[in-house]
């Protein structure tokens, strides 16, 4: 390796003609050999903005280059696809539109040691002032106001070694303004070639001003250097490598004019700047013939010009607020890429409250009729911003009352009709709405609000129990069923007189006859009780907690059976309560699935359960400990317990 080193120097020593030549070789074959990489290595898509503003509709800008340094064109939304990160599901994009976005360009203009070198006749220093201006006046051609340029000259390495700096600005006059003092600025002969382009990359990537910042975040990125590619302060591979490095984190581009030929040290500087970050590399040297060199030059700038060409993609993504991530991929002939995309959502669920009744409100029902309607009324407010339509549904001690699914959100509500015990009685009642958003797939609860139905009581109906008749009384009502009993009576006594007198005679016959009529007796026995229930565990049972007959336990017997204060319709059997009807409600249970139903087949007052009306012939499913109140008693269903039966 050393010896082909010392044989490169040699030759450059003794024969500059044919070093121009390779040089000039090796210049002008790069460009086809990145061209060559641009089909095989792909496009790279940089992703400039995204607009959340308009959430959920979203603005992005991305740049699609090729690895030549030229921006693709033309593409389409079939050319892209967006992806969530969070489950991997499509995002539709609505359109792919292009764009004139504008470029952010630096030149560095590298001086130190040009002013002693001659190319076509001219000191370099005014060569690069000429072909720098040529590129102004070709971006202000089609900037239409959108570039930013900046400028940095470097004229040294002692402590003036930054001879010029401005910052990126859309003012592109006054670079060219600056650009025509080049030629009288001073210059030394040691170079400061990469703190030139570290400048450069800091007033890129790292602006100070906010605004400026990300106004260059929106633009594809570029350095123009012009150089003979020394550098008398740095180890060429260490800082090169680090320039390369942060160029290419932030998608910075670097095209470069070698002005005069140096060594293939210098050539090597200027030509991995350019091939490694996707720019582009140019002779300016009197080994190219001026028209040839210009005509490269042309076609740079062109290049350059073609970065301003952007797409902007439109899509929707409805996400509730906080920042989502999503992946872009561009799809190409030559290949494609991908970018991450973060966009921020705004959207936030509704928000719902109660306005009436107000927390604490009485309400009451005094007379036999039902309480007044209670207007509830909602209000739906939307942080975000953004109204639109929700449905709001009502509920009433946990259970839904109404829904309404656009506003005024207000509902009149009428309260079940209490009866009125013994005593006077408060209900508590408990109004709460849920706002549901069908936009983000959300539900929002309002706080409850606490109301109190108080149930003004009427006089108990005393229980007065009945005095039994004496016995002449009871024969002298009962005449007809007195003369029958006696007849009964007279005939038993004549069948037993008889049957006596025929043991006697007929013994035998009458004990198969005895034991036979003993068969029959007991098989009428096991019928009766199997009817009434007598000789099998009751399966449930109803406990009076309120009412003329508080403390009672009432055994259901049967599958099927009936409440009321009839004892000839009815199993169970409640006594001296008036509001009761003679048949007031059926409890069942279903054989299969052992599940106890109740049914109130139209009865004047009706039938609560857990203090909510019955609906009028609909078989309800009755739960372990449900509370069943009919006229003024008040009962508990339980499964399952041993009881002793009180109309037996």
């Amino acid at each position: 390796m050393t010896k082909n080193v010392t044989m490169i120097k040699l030759i450059w020593q003794r024969a500059p003609a044919l070093a121009a030549l390779v040089s000039l070789v090796l210049g002008t074959a790069l460009l086809p050999s990145r061209l060559a990489l641009a089909q095989t290595g792909g496009p790279t898509l940089e992703i400039k903005q995204v607009d959340s503003t308009q959430a959920p509709d979203y603005t992005m800008t991305a740049a699609v280059v090729w690895p030549d340094g030229s921006a693709a064109t033309g593409l389409t939304a079939q050319n892209f696809t967006l992806t969530s990160l969070a489950d991997n599901s499509p995002i539709p994009i609505a359109s792919v539109e292009a764009d004139n976005a504008g470029v952010a360009a630096v030149i560095v203009a590298d001086l130190a040691g040009l002013n002693n070198t001659r190319d076509y006749g001219v000191v370099n220093t005014e060569n690069v002032r000429r072909v720098a201006q040529q590129f102004v006046q070709a971006l202000a051609a089609n900037s239409g106001g959108k570039d930013y340029l900046g400028l940095v000259v470097t004229t040294g390495t002692g402590q003036n070694k930054i001879a010029e700096t401005i910052p990126p600005t859309n003012d592109l006059n006054a670079i060219a303004a600056r650009l025509e003092a080049i030629p009288q600025l001073p210059v030394e002969r040691t170079s400061a070639l990469f703190d030139g382009l570290n400048q450069a990359l800091n007033s890129l990537v790292r602006n100070p001003d906010a605004a400026t910042r990300q106004a260059l975040d929106q633009r594809r990125k570029i350095i123009l250097l012009f150089s003979d590619g020394a550098d008398n302060k740095f180890s060429d591979e260490g800082i090169r490598g680090d320039i390369l490095r942060r160029a290419n984190e932030a998608g910075v581009s670097i095209f470069s004019v070698q002005v005069n030929q140096r060594s293939p040290r210098e050539f090597t500087n200027m030509s991995a700047l350019a091939a490694q970050t996707n720019g582009g590399y140019v002779l300016l040297d009197s080994s190219v013939p001026l028209a040839t060199a210009e005509e490269q030059l042309r076609a740079m700038y062109s290049r350059i010009d073609s970065q301003r060409a952007q797409h902007v993609l439109r899509f929707r993504s409805i996400k509730p607020a906080g920042e989502h991530s999503a992946r872009l991929t561009v799809n190409t002939p030559l290949g494609s890429d991908t970018g991450e995309v973060r966009f921020a959502s705004t959207l936030r669920p509704p928000t719902v409250k109660l306005l009436s009744p107000p927390e604490g409100e009485l309400f009451f029902q005094e007379t036999a009729e039902p309480a007044a309607p209670i207007t509830i009324t909602a209000q739906v407010d939307f942080p975000d911003g953004r109204v639109r339509d929700v449905s709001v549904e009502f509920f009433a001690n946990g259970m839904s009352i109404g829904r309404l699914d656009a506003p005024p959100y207000e509902l009149v509500w009428q309260p079940p009709k209490e009866d009125r015990s013994v005593v006077t009685k408060t209900l508590p009642y408990a109004f709460q709405a849920v706002a549901t958003d069908s936009y983000l797939q959300t539900t929002t609860n309002s706080p409850s609000v606490r109301t109190t139905l108080q149930v003004a009581s009427v006089p108990a109906v005393p229980f007065v129990p009945t005095e039994a008749p004496s016995f002449d009384q009871w024969v002298r009502q009962n005449t007809a069923l007195a003369a029958s009993l006696c007849g009964l009576a007279l005939v038993t006594l004549g069948l037993i007189v008889a049957l006596i007198i025929m043991n006697r005679r007929y013994s035998d016959q009458f004990a198969v006859m005895r034991a036979n009529m003993s068969k029959s007796v007991q098989s009428g026995i096991r019928m009766v009780t199997q009817r009434l229930g007598l000789n099998r565990q009751p399966v449930a049972e109803l406990k009076v907690v309120s009412g003329p007959m508080t403390g009672t336990s009432l055994p259901v017997g049967s599958d099927t059976v009936w409440v009321g204060r009839d004892p000839s319709q009815c199993e169970v059997v409640l006594m001296s309560d008036p509001y009761v009807s003679s048949r007031h409600f059926q409890i069942t249970r279903d054989p299969v699935t052992q599940q106890f139903y109740i049914l109130d087949e139209g009865t004047a007052n009706g039938t609560r359960v857990n203090r909510l009306p019955l609906q009028i012939k609909t078989r309800t499913p009755l739960p372990e400990d449900a509370e069943i109140e009919v006229g003024m008693t008040k009962l508990i269903f339980q499964q399952g317990r041993r009881t002793q039966r009180l109309n037996s």
